[in-house]
């Protein structure tokens, strides 16, 4: 039984690192926002990218926090 377990964590653990994620550009304000906030919703995990990296910081916390999506971002300069 413990084997079984075993292999079942590592099998979601190796899903969560390989699935799918959505990429939103322009995801700090706007239309961006809405759809990230939209798909995070849906249960997608993101990964997103902005030039305001503290609105983009800010997003990703509540979305994670309101979702429990993994969420990933990146500021452009």
């Amino acid at each position: 039984m413990t084997i079984i377990m075993n292999i079942a964590r590592h099998r979601q653990e190796f899903n969560a690192m390989v699935a799918p994620k959505t990429l939103i550009t322009g995801a700090s304000t706007g239309i961006g926002a809405i759809y990230a906030d939209r798909f995070a919703k849906r249960g997608h995990d993101l990964v997103l990218v902005a030039r305001d990296l503290v609105r983009l910081e800010t997003l990703a916390a509540k979305l994670r926090q309101e979702t429990g999506v993994n969420v990933r971002y990146f500021g452009l300069i």
